[in-house]
């Protein structure tokens, strides 16, 4: 009698397992940059340069404002330098991000999790959101030291 009742619980709990299974994913979500804005600025003392770094991009959930956290400076000038001439990105948000990036109008977003697309090599058939609406034109601010 006891082992037919464990092999119910089993059952149970095997059936609630699978029926609720949902994989651990990032989503990706393609946005398109048409303003930046930066700027560095020094700390006294140690030598430290705190920087401002934000992106205003166009999603398919509207606009957003990205501030652009981390500390990869080397990622971060190679970034700014491909924005002079692209305007679209792929950005990665990790499991549990996805409700904050649709219905937040900032977002926090690690440097390294922004990665560049070109718009004339991309191809992609069914994609998960598609590309953004259309911007306006991009404008590059830097601001005075």
């Amino acid at each position: 009698m006891k082992h037919y009742r464990l092999i119910q619980i089993a059952v149970l709990v095997s059936a609630i397992l699978v029926f609720n299974y949902k994989p651990a994913i990032s989503l990706d979500y393609m946005v398109d940059l048409f303003e930046e804005h930066y700027k560095e600025k020094p700390i006294v003392g140690p030598g430290i340069v705190k920087i401002y770094h934000s992106w205003q991009v166009k999603t398919k959930y509207g606009s957003k404002l990205i501030v652009i956290i981390g500390d990869d400076n080397d990622y971060r000038a190679w970034l700014r330098n491909y924005t002079k001439n692209h305007t679209l990105f792929i950005i990665k948000i990790p499991e549990g991000g996805d409700a904050e990036f649709k219905y937040s109008t900032a977002v926090l977003i690690d440097v390294q999790q922004i990665h560049p697309v070109v718009n004339k090599k991309w191809k992609c058939i069914k994609c998960r959101l598609g590309p953004p609406p259309i911007a306006p034109v991009k404008v590059i601010k830097e601001e005075p030291e």
